[in-house]
């Protein structure tokens, strides 16, 4: 085996376990090895896709299923779309199980990361009520951010939810119905008035999530502004995996002082002892903790409430 070669083992062994996660240093060197690198990232993620319970036979800190996903993300690597779609086609929970919140979060833009033009995948696994709910969403979320990378345009998904409302969803009330609501608020939903109000008759839409009052003033504001600051509620492409993941691979187990203020909040808080893609979904979910603010918060900036969770699914979404 050449030094080389020796390198590269080394390198992919330190992205496997939480125990002794990577260094800022080892992304560092993956990056700078992109050419040597990529085809074992893609091995590991063609190994997960293929059979997810595999990473069963690992230790429980067992990451590189994980931290390769987001190293392919980073790197635009078109050849991991058909890998992640097959990944998150299997039915049930168990992908999201495998993954945790660090996947279901990021889901919408590492399939945006690695898109290759073709959309129908994507579309597959929205309408595919057989699995699960946060994956679904997740792929929703995607649309999103290939909008805010100028890759589709607002038409592109507003004649696509249309599409979802009217015929290609089931009429089951749940997070991918409040999902459509919410990127519909987000995109200016004048367009959907109709069908959004007929959602909220069926009560296919969770009223915390989007209500009668809340549409109306939303359908008032100017489509023009709206478009404008879609740099403020709609996140881009994966960022550098030392970003994404720091708070994730590098937890503080000591208790964290908030005050007691912070301590009354009837909210869900981090675990800061689980081990990472324990969590069979997001932390938290529609808290019914109201905090009131002055500040302008964007629509998928962080909760001021300490929920972790992003505004508009948390108090913003009242």
């Amino acid at each position: 085996m050449t030094k080389d070669k020796i390198s590269e083992k080394i390198l992919f062994d330190k992205i496997k376990s939480v125990s002794m996660p990577p260094s800022e240093a080892t992304f560092t060197d993956i990056d700078n090895r992109k050419a040597e690198m990529q085809p074992l990232l893609l091995k590991e993620l063609e190994s997960f896709s293929e059979f997810p319970d595999g990473i069963g036979y690992f230790k429980k800190d067992y990451i590189r299923h994980i931290i390769s996903l987001f190293i392919l993300a980073y790197n635009r690597n078109k050849d991991a779309y058909p890998l992640v779609i097959k990944l998150i086609s299997h039915p049930g929970d168990k992908v999201v199980k495998l993954t945790g919140e660090v996947f279901t979060e990021a889901l919408g833009r590492i399939l945006a990361s690695v898109y290759n033009g073709d959309i129908d995948p994507i579309k597959s696994v929205i309408e595919n009520e057989k699995l699960n709910p946060w994956i679904r969403c997740g792929a929703l979320d995607s649309f999103m951010v290939l909008w805010k990378e100028n890759v589709i345009t607002r038409e592109d998904i507003i004649s696509y939810l249309k599409e979802l409302m009217e015929t290609k969803l089931e009429k089951t009330p749940g997070y991918v119905w409040d999902t459509i609501a919410l990127i519909a608020y987000d995109l200016h939903p004048g367009e959907l008035e109709d069908l959004l109000c007929q959602a909220i008759d069926e009560k296919l839409i969770d009223p915390v999530v989007l209500s009668y009052k809340s549409l109306k003033a939303c359908v008032k504001d100017d489509i023009n502004t709206t478009i404008k600051n879609k740099d403020k509620v709609v996140e881009g492409y994966i960022k550098s995996p030392i970003k994404e993941l720091t708070w994730w691979l590098y937890p503080d187990i000591d208790v964290l002082d908030k005050g007691m203020e912070y301590a009354r909040l009837a909210v869900p808080i981090v675990d800061k002892k689980i081990v990472p893609g324990e969590r069979s979904q997001p932390m938290g979910w529609r808290n019914n903790t109201v905090v009131k603010t002055k500040e302008k918060i964007g629509r998928n900036e962080k909760c001021p409430c300490g929920s972790n969770k992003k505004y508009k699914k948390c108090c913003g979404s009242n």
